[in-house]
């Protein structure tokens, strides 16, 4: 009996044939599978890969060390050590209780004696076991020699926890997440090595943070995207949110009328110890410039990538259609990530909220006291300026359509993953 279909015409039998896959932008099927490469996916990243990797290299062996030199043996030196002795208590505080091994330094293989506290001293103590590598504090003072027991040394499990991000980012970004710790590691060199230095030697901490922050963030989009047209529309739009963050940050703080210290006591730690080279009212706009940094770079990458997969989905929508269109977008990606850095500000100074609120006084006098209207600056002028990122970057993003920039190759809109 033949099946018929619902308006009566003979029903069509499933084909087995499968259904080819789809090409990619730019791609021409010609009917045969395509050669094996060896290593195609290294291949094709090797001079990114190679490029971040030199820049390591030259960062870490070749610029100089950009300190000022000391001017005199620090006061208290760290050491590692090992617990290997939990001493009988004595009659006094004096008396030693613990007998540690260094594992490390001049004093390698000695053991003293010392006493056991923890990062906040005697009140908060880890639970330490003979055994446990430690952080040791010793005093060089030759009139109060003081050994103690600071904390306990936890590098192997923040290595683990560091090895589980990179195989995660690995295998979810591939050779794409590959560049991007490669640009994580060149970021954090470059803050080691030249930001923090040049700030100790008494130069313009925001003059520093400005000249960093271009630099790393035109080398970490070229490792992680590529020199592609919706970079450049990126690296634009981030410089344009960041010079606008850096106003607004300059601007309110003159406003605000803020003490040298900002209600910081990392700040007047170190006028404490000593450091009044630094210009700590500057210090605090390349911590807000930073920060920013952070957001903006997610913002303008993921802004440019929608303009350009929209385009390539459509090639005929472009112009005002093009912007709306991936404004739609960026309009939920303000929404998420101004709550994202507002909470990441309140995570830092939620113990501080506790206790102007334990205090029961007016919420709007406590805003007004500096150390937390100094937090509430810094996250409001980075908010604008994640906001101001949005629109800058579609504008961008969108007269760059279909433009050929010099330097910048045709993007082919090859498949991302492992091999891109």
């Amino acid at each position: 009996m033949r099946d018929d279909g619902l308006d009566g015409a003979p029903a069509r039998r499933a084909s087995a044939r499968p259904t080819p896959p789809a090409l990619e932008p730019g791609e021409v099927d010609d009917g045969a599978d395509p050669p094996f490469v060896p290593f195609v996916g290294l291949r094709r990243n090797a001079r990114a890969l190679g490029g971040g990797l030199l820049l390591l290299v030259l960062i870490g062996f070749i610029v100089p060390d950009l300190s000022p030199p000391p001017t005199g043996p620090p006061v208290v030196e760290l050491l590692r050590g090992r617990i290997v002795e939990f001493l009988p208590p004595g009659d006094g505080v004096s008396v030693p209780d613990v007998r540690i091994q260094v594992l490390a330094g001049p004093q390698r293989g000695e053991t003293i004696d010392g006493y056991l506290q923890g990062p906040s001293g005697q009140r908060d103590l880890p639970r330490y076991d003979i055994g446990d590598e430690v952080i040791v504090n010793a005093s060089l003072e030759p009139d109060n020699v003081f050994i103690s027991v600071a904390d306990l040394y936890r590098v192997p499990v923040l290595g683990l926890l560091l090895g589980l991000f990179a195989v995660a980012v690995t295998v979810v970004g591939g050779w794409r997440g590959m560049r991007s710790l490669i640009a994580l590691a060149l970021t954090l060199a470059v803050v080691i090595k030249i930001v923090v230095p040049l700030i100790l030697a008494g130069w313009d901490p925001a003059l520093v943070a400005i000249a960093v922050a271009t630099g790393v963030t035109l080398a970490t989009f070229l490792l992680t995207e590529g020199a592609r047209p919706q970079t450049v529309a990126a690296a634009l739009g981030t410089f344009g949110a960041l010079a606008l963050t850096a106003v607004l940050a300059v601007a309110f703080d003159s406003l605000a009328r803020f003490t040298e210290l900002r209600g910081s006591e990392d700040a007047s730690y170190l006028q404490a110890i000593g450091i009044t080279e630094i210009d700590l009212g500057g210090l605090i706009l390349a911590a807000i410039i930073f920060g920013a940094l952070g957001i903006l770079d997610d913002v303008t990458v993921t802004q440019a990538a929608i303009v350009s997969e929209l385009h390539d989905a459509n090639p005929a929508l472009r112009g005002m259609a093009l912007a709306r269109r991936a404004m739609n977008v960026g309009r939920s990606h303000i929404a998420a990530t101004v709550n994202t850095l507002v909470l990441a500000y309140v995570g830092a100074s939620l113990p501080l909220l506790v206790l102007f609120a334990a205090g029961r006084q007016d919420p709007l006098l406590t805003a007004s006291t500096e150390a937390v209207a100094v937090e509430v600056v810094r996250a409001i002028v980075g908010s604008i300026g994640i906001v101001a990122a949005v629109p800058l970057t579609t504008a961008i993003g969108v007269a760059l359509v279909d433009r050929r920039l010099p330097f910048v190759p045709v993007d082919r809109g090859l498949a991302r993953g492992w091999d891109r």
